[in-house]
């Protein structure tokens, strides 16, 4: 491989390593952990090449890789979906409460004399 072409893997990973640097301050420790990691996948890279190993994507990985992403999407789509009954149960709860307060003020009109326990 010559030095002037740079290996598909370390494209990626300078674009990723580019869009997480972008913030700035925002992510000051998490550059030298990219850049670590990216040495680390560079030697891991170089380590499989020396083996003999294939790092060429074929399409088991295409379809591994889109099957991933449409469950990190639908694991969303379900904790999106909790939220929103969550929260309808939280307004309903509510709302219970708001009727037992009426209730507990109207009880104290007709038993003035009536103290809680609680």
């Amino acid at each position: 491989m010559s030095s002037s072409s740079t290996p598909p893997s370390s494209l990626r990973s300078q674009s990723l390593l580019g869009s997480l640097h972008e913030g700035g301050t925002e992510f000051p420790n998490n550059c030298t952990n990219i850049e670590n990691a990216e040495r680390k996948h560079e030697m891991q890279a170089y380590v499989m090449t020396l083996d003999g190993i294939d790092q060429g994507e074929d399409d088991q990985d295409v379809l591994f890789m889109q099957l991933s992403v449409d469950t990190v999407y639908a694991s969303y789509a379900a904790a999106q979906n909790r939220v929103r009954q969550y929260t309808q149960l939280l307004t309903l709860l509510k709302r219970e409460e708001n009727l037992w307060a009426e209730r507990v003020e109207k009880a104290k009109y007709v038993l003035p004399e009536y103290k809680s326990r609680w």
